[in-house]
């Protein structure tokens, strides 16, 4: 492929909401588009929380609520990436490689979410293991009348 698209480029792209830039692609660079991988630095944002919050809003809202059935449309989904990493500037998205080890510290988030959330998958609990911080897992824990010690 010696077309291939550095990711770089396509993201700044999406920032800028370059809808048409899909048409101008030649049919081995749109190949050369994996929008697997898209998402999961469009959904990254470096940032406030607040910035970081609405990456990823926009991103489940508007590019993986109906990922499946856009799926055989490339152009449309190159426009809903488009609409959901729309920021008007060039951001800087980090990569977010999956956590293979568990903290301790960890290990008692996914056992108090666990026991508020018995029916959640396993694999959820602990992606939102991953999203609290300490005072915000206090809280929840306090919320829910279950006394929680770090």
């Amino acid at each position: 492929m010696a077309n291939k698209l550095p990711v770089k480029d396509i993201l700044a792209a999406i920032d800028m909401n370059a809808r048409d830039v899909w048409d101008e692609l030649s049919d081995e660079e749109k190949k050369s588009v994996s929008f697997w991988l898209l998402n999961r630095y469009l959904s990254s944002i470096k940032g406030s929380r607040e910035k970081q919050e609405l990456a990823v809003l926009k991103t489940n809202e508007y590019f993986n609520k109906n990922y499946m059935d856009v799926s055989k449309h490339p152009k449309l989904q190159w426009q809903l990436i488009c609409l959901a990493g729309n920021t008007g500037k060039i951001e800087y998205h980090p990569w977010q490689g999956f956590r293979k080890t568990v903290t301790p510290k960890g290990q008692k988030y996914i056992n108090l979410i666990s026991k508020i959330y018995p029916a959640m998958k396993p694999s959820d609990v602990e992606r939102l293991s991953k999203m609290f911080n300490d005072k915000e897992i206090v809280q929840l824990a306090e919320d829910h009348g279950i006394e929680f010690k770090l």
